[in-house]
């Protein structure tokens, strides 16, 4: 016992004594934080690189602007006079509804006019996407793209705008009577950049669509063909100056032209109904024995088609809403003089001489409801798929009870 703590004394069992790893924890935990800083800083170049063009005073000055009106922007809408003695456009847009009376647009949600902008059109007309609304001069040749709370592009095209239609994710494309040509149809994406102008001095252009992907556009042309008109459907990719295909449809009346959620082209005649698929080959078709007294039709929505019901009476009316390619989703027969119909976000809806109906489609043993009204004269359903009855000097927000349709 004396010789072993003699010999741990002069060091001899030194060889024994387990040696420790060196702790490396501290060096992985930097490299990890050098690689994260490392790619932050990649990230902060590819968004300058990426989005140079949006780090603008303009956009600053929108973001400040929605920041000021976030919270009452998304107060929900419920009631909204008109401009008395002026001429007014609408449509559903985000929580409220866009509003072009005389020369001003407006923003309306629950709690008022949350944003103004004074236009100088005398015919204005508006679209709206899922952000951007686009306003325009029916005959004259300015337009506007904004949103709830800024103003994005204020432009003038060069000869009258005809038509104008404006997709989903905010690409848009404006049809005008284009001088030195017969009509031109200019294309923007949804960031308001031109894409493509294509002018043709063979057709009238009536309408144009821009495909949900904003690749493509789709152009109604009218000619004649041995005194006789001949409508055309032309389908161009962005940037050609040839179609890439086209389908006649003879001597139809197009009453509408749009593209489904699946990117069909849905084409509303007044003998039928036909949808194309994006190589212009028919996939469905459903015959009318007479043309359609109202339709209802939204880029990237369903479509509403409304017939007299002469099966039943003159005072009834023969509803359909048809689908991604071109299946009806429903049907039915509503009772009354129609005014005006509307379908959006799953729920049709029916205006009568003294009654509201609306039915949620998609939805199994939806029976229809109704209220009465006493001189709406327009109804639309807003982006929470409620309906919004529209009357001489104001919009309203309809208020259901529990009614079944007798």
């Amino acid at each position: 016992m004396d010789e072993r703590i003699d010999q741990k004394k002069s060091g001899k069992l030194k060889d024994n004594i387990t040696r420790f790893r060196q702790d490396k924890r501290l060096a992985v935990v930097g490299a990890l934080r050098s690689l994260a800083l490392l790619g932050m800083l990649a990230i902060v170049v590819f968004c300058i690189f990426r989005y140079h063009e949006d780090l603008a005073p303009g956009n600053l000055k929108r973001l400040s602007a929605y920041l000021k009106t976030a919270n009452a922007a998304s107060a929900p809408f419920t009631e909204y006079r008109f401009e008395t003695g002026l001429s007014t456009d609408y449509a559903p847009f985000r929580t409220g509804l866009a509003v072009v009376s005389g020369d001003t647009y407006s923003f309306v949600s629950g709690t008022g006019s949350l944003y103004s902008l004074q236009l100088s059109y005398r015919n204005p007309a508006v679209c709206a996407s899922e952000k951007y609304v686009l306003i325009y001069d029916r005959g004259g040749k300015g337009f506007c793209v904004a949103n709830s709370y800024s103003e994005y592009l204020r432009d003038e095209l060069s000869s009258p705008i005809i038509s104008a239609s404006m997709n989903r994710e905010g690409d848009f494309a404006l049809v005008t009577d284009e001088e030195g040509y017969r009509s031109a149809v200019t294309v923007y994406n949804g960031r308001q950049k031109l894409l493509c102008k294509w002018m043709t001095s063979q057709y009238y252009v009536l309408s144009a669509t821009v495909s949900p992907e904003g690749d493509a556009f789709a152009a109604l042309c009218l000619s004649q063909k041995q005194l006789e008109p001949c409508t055309e459907i032309r389908y161009f990719t962005i940037g050609s100056e040839t179609p890439d295909w086209s389908f006649s449809l003879g001597e139809k009346q197009v009453y509408s032209l749009t593209h489904d959620n699946s990117g069909g082209l849905l084409i509303l005649c007044d003998d039928g109904l036909y949808r194309l698929d994006d190589e212009g080959k028919q996939t469905a078709a459903l015959p009318f024995s007479l043309p359609p007294i109202r339709f209802s039709a939204r880029e990237g929505g369903d479509l509403l088609i409304a017939f007299s019901d002469v099966a039943r009476n003159s005072q009834a009316a023969l509803v359909w809403v048809v689908g991604d390619e071109g299946r009806i989703l429903w049907r039915d027969s509503i009772p009354g003089t129609l005014y005006a119909a509307d379908c959006a976000e799953g729920t049709a809806c029916i205006l009568t001489g003294d009654r509201l109906y609306a039915v949620r489609y998609r939805e199994e043993d939806q029976p229809s409801r109704w209220i009465s009204h006493n001189g709406a004269r327009d109804v639309i359903i807003d982006r929470s798929a409620s309906p919004v009855l529209v009357y001489s000097d104001r919009a309203e927000k309809a208020a259901f009870a529990e009614k079944e349709t007798p």
